[in-house]
């Protein structure tokens, strides 16, 4: 099979296509590009996924045979702390053994620059050449426990991340607002981290705070429907908060106190929103394309600029640096902060609500109908379709090639495909189709200014994908 990174690294279904012997040259291919841009050091870490320990044990014996020295995670870490680990010991990159938010079947390699943020497309293009070149009898591997006695692998243990997020964050705001808050680590990554600083502050709970490589048969994405127990546990337990992150960490979820979800895209907007009008800091957002526009609103009221990329969070991080931006998020779940790092923290965003929701002494729904007041109201919905990934290009095309030829029948104001499809309209709202680049989907996104809009958009969206593509979709 061919080895091809997506948007987050390579995932595969564990024993099919994820087997040690793809693992092997996947990892060998990264080490030829690590030894031609003169890479030394590797961080390696991994999730509490089925053989993610055991991946990266193979990948420290692979990586150490050929002279790069290793410093391997002794336990499973989020993927922010991979990040934060790369830049704390100076390593050249790093590798992450994590499908992130993908079911139980799933396994992947994520691969971090020198930067801490996910590799750019031409760092993975170049990794994808020198797999296709390798000759797998030829891949040669160090003995773990040989590299450990030699000292090329090195066996670390996280002890400073925390110390250090919390440095980004008012934990003494969080500890005035006597909050009651109870979180959801679908038995990931996120379990070790977030409970070491709340524990002490807030009256906490914790629900599925144990390792299963199988998620408790859950899908462990932080998105409303798979949030029904953290919802429970808010209401049962009079909890002022439900907090969540997925299986590597670096996504969040929020539940308010009356039980309801908080999109990304709202809590987002409400963080922006604070930096600049409380914490009063200045620069501007940078978001996906298929993230709210209610963040260009905000931005703009400030003097500001919207800096809208490609879906994918290495161009969300690269641009952190870049831009003068000081904050970044798509509506996935993702997001950083200007002087943090150039990977998503759910961990940190969970924190930065807390911060928010005990300084107002309000909920986020509240806070949510603030700025609509401000900043006038934009909703957003998310359609996903499943297909093959082998379809996914065939599909795209057939679909660009209709809505050109609709456009006017359609009254689509104007086209853009900078990542995917985007459909934009006179009134300001929009329809995006775009393949995913982690699961074999195609995803819509729809914004609108009110629920009515989003209802008719949703419809012409179905309509418009189904007369396009209704052949090749299950």
């Amino acid at each position: 099979m061919k080895i091809k990174f997506g948007t987050s690294g390579w995932r595969g279904i564990i024993a099919d296509d994820f087997t040690f012997a793809n693992v092997r040259l996947a990892v060998s291919g990264i080490g030829k590009y690590l030894k031609e841009i003169g890479g030394k050091s590797v961080v390696i870490g991994y999730d509490t996924r089925f053989l993610s320990e055991d991946f990266a044990k193979v990948a420290s014996g692979i990586l150490a045979k050929s002279g790069i020295k290793v410093y391997l995670s002794n336990y499973d870490i989020p993927t922010p702390v991979v990040a934060f680990e790369i830049l704390k010991k100076k390593a050249d990159g790093g590798i992450n053994f994590t499908a992130s938010h993908n079911d139980y079947m799933y396994n992947g390699l994520k691969f971090s620059n020198k930067t801490g943020g996910p590799a750019l497309p031409e760092e993975t293009k170049r990794i994808e050449e020198h797999i296709s070149e390798i000759e797998r009898e030829k891949i040669e591997e160090l003995p773990f426990e040989e590299g450990l006695r030699e000292g090329i692998i090195e066996v670390f243990e996280e002890t400073s991340y925390t110390e250090a997020l919390t440095k980004l964050v008012d934990l003494d705001k969080i500890k005035s607002g006597h909050l009651k808050v109870v979180y959801e680590p679908f038995f990931g990554t996120g379990r070790r981290f977030l409970p070491e600083v709340l524990s002490s502050i807030t009256d906490f709970t914790m629900i599925h705070g144990v390792r299963d490589p199988l998620f408790g048969k859950l899908h462990p994405e932080p998105i409303e429907e798979n949030l029904n127990l953290l919802k429970e546990s808010v209401l049962k337990n009079n909890g002022a908060i439900g907090l969540s992150t997925d299986g590597d960490a670096d996504r969040f979820g929020i539940i308010d106190k009356d039980g309801s979800f908080i999109p990304p895209n709202i809590v987002l907007s409400i963080i922006y929103y604070y930096l600049l009008e409380v914490r009063k800091m200045k620069g501007n957002i940078v978001r996906t394309i298929s993230t709210t526009s209610l963040l260009d609103r905000i931005a703009h009221k400030y003097g500001y600029e919207a800096i809208v990329t490609p879906v994918g969070f290495k161009y969300i991080g690269a641009a952190l640096f870049e831009r003068k931006a000081i904050f970044g998020g798509e509506e996935s779940g993702g997001a950083s902060i200007q002087g943090w790092l150039q990977e998503k923290d759910g961990v940190l965003v969970n924190l930065l609500v807390l911060e928010i929701v005990s300084h107002y002494g309000k909920s986020l729904s509240e806070l949510r109908d603030e700025l609509y007041k401000i900043f006038g109201e934009v909703y957003n919905r998310r359609i996903d379709f499943s297909f093959e990934h082998a379809l996914q290009e065939r599909v795209t095309s057939v679909l660009l090639n209709f809505v050109y030829k609709e456009k006017d029948a359609l009254c689509i104001d104007k086209i853009d495909e900078t990542d995917g499809i985007q459909l934009l309209f006179e009134d300001g709202s929009s329809i995006l189709y775009r393949a995913s680049g982690t699961e074999p989907k195609m995803r819509i996104y729809i914004e609108g200014t009110s629920i009515e809009k989003i209802e008719q958009l949703s419809q012409t969206a179905i309509q418009i994908f189904r007369k396009a593509s209704d052949r090749y979709v299950n």
